[in-house]
């Protein structure tokens, strides 16, 4: 179903890494937009964290080759795993509910790779242009490290090369993707966004708390600022947001109180119990 000889012969091998659990109710989409890409995948490799619907059949059934992870979830160590079995040029990691919505997007991709300096190039998450396109570490020291990404592995594509020389860390519970770019970034690379359409369907709670945390970390090891709203702004505008909620009027464009809430303890959490030594 992926696999194309043709293409082959005229740009570097592509793999596909598909993390899934019990996700037969999403799959089935991702696969099918798989399938209409223009350039197509050499191998898909699916990596079942012990499902108990039928997903690893849907994976086999579309070509895909499946192995099993036994162990608790570790989303670095199981990208880690994944990619000792999918020996190919470039990657492309996609989540099981990530669903590329053009028949193009990994030929614009693979075409972002073309530039030996781009380590990796994932989507846009929205229209925020607080990054360039093409991020490298001068951007990066001049405007300090977001909380959010600046690369994702929901739908993000690498050099199996350089993640050879650096893996995913496996110390972080979540947020390696940005990590491994920031990584990258410093050591001379290119980290790229790119604007194409997808729709994401993910369950569970926030992960603002603890990508916060991550933040504070990843700015300090690399000697970034922290590019927020600060610890009175942030005080400022929460307690603006309440104020609306309370008056039963939306939000002014900003975060919820949430992820507000979740930014200031993460603040608290490095300023307080592990500080920074100047």
């Amino acid at each position: 179903m992926f696999s194309s000889q043709s293409h082959r012969l005229t740009r570097p091998t592509l793999g596909v890494v598909i993390r899934f659990k019990d996700s037969e109710a999403t799959l089935p989409a991702v696969l099918e937009a798989l399938g209409r890409q223009t350039v197509r995948p050499d191998v898909v490799v699916g990596v079942d964290n012990r499902s108990c619907d039928t997903s690893a059949e849907i994976m086999r059934a579309a070509g895909a080759k499946v192995v099993g992870w036994v162990e608790a979830y570790n989303h670095p160590r199981v990208l880690n795993f994944a990619l000792r079995h999918c020996p190919t040029d470039l990657v492309l990691v996609l989540s099981s509910h990530t669903v590329l919505g053009a028949s193009d997007v990994i030929e614009k991709l693979v075409a972002a790779m073309a530039d030996p300096r781009t380590a990796c190039a994932s989507g846009k998450w929205d229209a925020d242009a607080f990054y360039s396109d093409a991020i490298d570490w001068s951007e990066l020291k001049s405007k300090g490290l977001k909380f959010c990404s600046i690369y994702s592995n929901s739908m993000g594509m690498f050099r199996r090369s350089l993640w050879e020389q650096t893996p995913f860390d496996e110390t972080l519970p979540t947020l390696e993707d940005g990590a491994w770019a920031l990584e990258q970034v410093r050591k001379g690379h290119i980290c790229r966004r790119l604007d194409f359409p997808f729709t994401y369907r993910r369950g569970g709670g926030t992960r603002a708390y603890i990508f916060a945390v991550i933040t504070f970390q990843l700015a300090h090891r690399h000697g970034l600022r922290v590019a927020w709203l600060g610890v009175a702004a942030t005080l400022r505008h929460v307690g603006r947001e309440a104020v609306r909620q309370l008056a039963g009027r939306g939000a002014v464009g900003l975060p919820g109180i949430g992820i507000l809430w979740g930014r200031l303890r993460a603040w608290c959490l490095w300023r307080f119990v592990r500080p920074v030594q100047e």
